[in-house]
This record gives C-alpha cells, sequence and structure tokens, in this order.
C-alpha cells in the first residue's frame, strides 16, 4: 500500500506542474514576467484596425482611434519564447509586426527591468516603439519601420 501512495503522490506532483506549464496566458497568474502593451493610433481623423495574436491566444480585431488604443496583458512564457503578432489596417495601408518578442524585450530593458510595459504608435509615416508613454512628437519613441 506505501508503493501505491508513493505512485499516487508522484502522479498528483506531476499533473500539478504540467498544469503550470501550460496554464494560458490570460490568467495572469504569472510565474515569469507579466507584460502589458499598449497600441495607440496616432493618426488624427482615422481609424486603424488591430489584430493581435500569439500561437495560442488569438485576441481577436480591435478599432482603435486617435488619442484611443488598445491594450492587453500576458505572462511571458518561462522559457523565454514569447511571440505576439500584430496585422494592423489603416485604409489601403498593411502593416504586420512582432509587437512581443525578444528583440521587443530587449529594447524595453528585457525581463529584469521594473517596467514591463510595451507602447507602441502607429503614425502616418509608420510605426514607433517606446518604453515609456509620452507624446506622440516626443524622441523617446524609436522609429521600426514603415505602412506597406
Amino acid at each position: 500500500m506505501s508503493n501505491l501512495k508513493k505512485l499516487l503522490f508522484s502522479f498528483m506532483v506531476m499533473f500539478y506542474f504540467t498544469c503550470f506549464l501550460i496554464t494560458p496566458s490570460y490568467s495572469l497568474d504569472c510565474y515569469a514576467q507579466e507584460w502589458t502593451v499598449y497600441i495607440y493610433d496616432g493618426i488624427q481623423d482615422s481609424v486603424i484596425d488591430v489584430h493581435v495574436k500569439s500561437k495560442d491566444d488569438d485576441l481577436g480585431h480591435h478599432n482603435i482611434t486617435f488619442d484611443l488604443g488598445y491594450r492587453f496583458a500576458f505572462c511571458e512564457s518561462i522559457f523565454g519564447n514569447t511571440l505576439f503578432t500584430g496585422d494592423f489596417y489603416h485604409g489601403s495601408q498593411f502593416v504586420h509586426f512582432n509587437v512581443f518578442d525578444d528583440v521587443v524585450s530587449s529594447i524595453i530593458g528585457g525581463p529584469q527591468v521594473e517596467n514591463t510595459n510595451v507602447y507602441w504608435l502607429l503614425k502616418q509615416d509608420g510605426y514607433y516603439l517606446s518604453k515609456e508613454f509620452k507624446a506622440y512628437h516626443d524622441p523617446v519613441w524609436k522609429f521600426m519601420g514603415h505602412w506597406q
């Protein structure tokens, strides 16, 4: 009977850790870094369609307007391979880029940084990244690419 109890205990421990590793990102009971991504429309009198997704989570389509953005939060993978991509449509213009990955994390300051906010700004000439929210014309915004 003692071996059966040990086996049952081992199974329960393995089950717990398996659940821990596959906890979905929207639970926000993070065992790794929690991040919040903000996406802003910096084009006056415009509507931008935003579609963000990861391998596991499709966050759907959202319309953002000037000064009214979209945000989402997630737990970074304990393996450090978290990836969220975004598709953005503004009239006939389109752009696709990684809104969060290892490159974005390193620009913001890496996983050890206290401020785990990522700010994206979509402007007429392209998209910009910052680790802090500033006025749309502030030089803190790093140009990352053009609309296609």
